[in-house]
């Protein structure tokens, strides 16, 4: 299976040179063609075949939007709540400064591989529904060239009861066919969120958009910063769900899919070397939790709650007796 145009450029010449054989190609094509005989696109014109009629009443059901906005909700992932900072209360935070690239963003929270959204509910919306907002980009793009926009979301963060910025990447850094560089934020991303902590008046939350790691360790080591989330792309609903964990409607269940590493971390490993085991001869680290044993900025598997768990140790039996019978005749 090939995603991008390999197939279409190179298979020929495979074919030619002996390294695939033609009756693979069609053994696969054959087994292409028979799913789509099996939607009936073959079956006369689009608009007589069984799928050809489909709009948006067949996929913008209440269900769908329903199971979108619950997908967002529960692949957020809490990674720091520093003195309960979290959730928010619509009594006590009656103004939220919303700041940040991403804090107003559509198409961004669909990442990629995704079809067309049903409709948007952006960060900046999504609070806005619980309480009163006052809104700064801080930067014109994540790329965050320029420091000009920061000095009007530090005087915003003064004027609220709580901050919350939503930064982190977009497509323009990470995708398919584009790789990063680094495990930093892009820009000015770091002087934005430090300057408007640091001016804020309430509690500053931060909500990181981003489908791989980022090295947030200075705010992570940021007394006045309260609270760490990241949301990855949530999709279309995806501002709704932000703000539901936020203000507690939504109580925060997932877990981080991968390590997030400091950066230092890929000054150790060649992008194009996939040994997953560490090499102390060589100074490889290793990758994924199973095998990198170093320093990290956050764990593989981490996820907080609100909710409050003691955990103890069960007494079981020393010896357990099992009873079976015979199904020999």
């Amino acid at each position: 299976m090939d995603c991008g145009p390999f197939l279409g450029i190179h298979t020929e010449a495979a074919v030619r040179f002996g390294q695939v054989n033609e009756i693979d190609i069609n053994y696969a094509l054959a087994n292409t063609i028979t799913v789509q005989m099996r939607l009936g696109m073959f079956d006369g014109e689009p608009s007589a075949q069984r799928y050809g009629n489909l709009g948006l009443a067949d996929v913008c059901k209440p269900s769908s939007n329903e199971l979108a906005l619950e997908a967002a909700r529960q692949g957020i992932v809490l990674l720091e709540n520093r003195g309960n900072s979290l959730p928010l209360s619509t009594m006590r935070h009656r103004t939220v400064a919303v700041i940040g690239p991403n804090s107003d963003v559509t198409e961004t929270m669909i990442g990629n591989y995704a079809g067309i959204a049903c409709g948007y509910t952006t960060p900046l919306q999504g609070i806005a529904r619980y309480t009163r907002t006052i809104h700064q980009a801080g930067c014109t793009d994540v790329h965050c060239n320029g420091n000009q926009l920061i000095g009007a979301a530090e005087v915003a963060a003064r004027q609220a009861d709580a901050t919350v910025l939503v930064i982190g990447l977009d497509q323009s850094i990470e995708a398919e066919f584009r790789d990063r560089t680094d495990l930093l934020l892009p820009g000015h991303q770091q002087e934005l969120v430090s300057r408007v902590a640091r001016a804020s008046r309430g509690p500053t939350i931060l909500v990181i958009m981003s489908g791989g790691p980022i090295d947030v360790t200075f705010a992570k080591n940021d007394p006045r910063i309260g609270a760490i989330i990241w949301v990855g792309y949530p999709g279309q609903a995806g501002g709704t769900a932000i703000a539901d964990v936020l203000f507690g409607t939504t109580n925060p269940s997932g877990k981080l899919p991968m390590t997030w590493y400091p950066q230092n971390y890929v000054a150790n490993l060649p992008m194009t070397d996939m040994a997953m085991r560490a090499d102390p001869a060589r100074g490889y680290p290793g990758r994924t939790y199973r095998f990198y044993k170093g320093p990290v900025v956050f764990p593989f598997g981490l996820g907080l709650s609100y909710t409050r768990f003691s955990h103890s140790l069960a007494q079981g039996p020393t010896l357990v007796s099992v009873s079976f019978t015979s199904l020999v005749a």
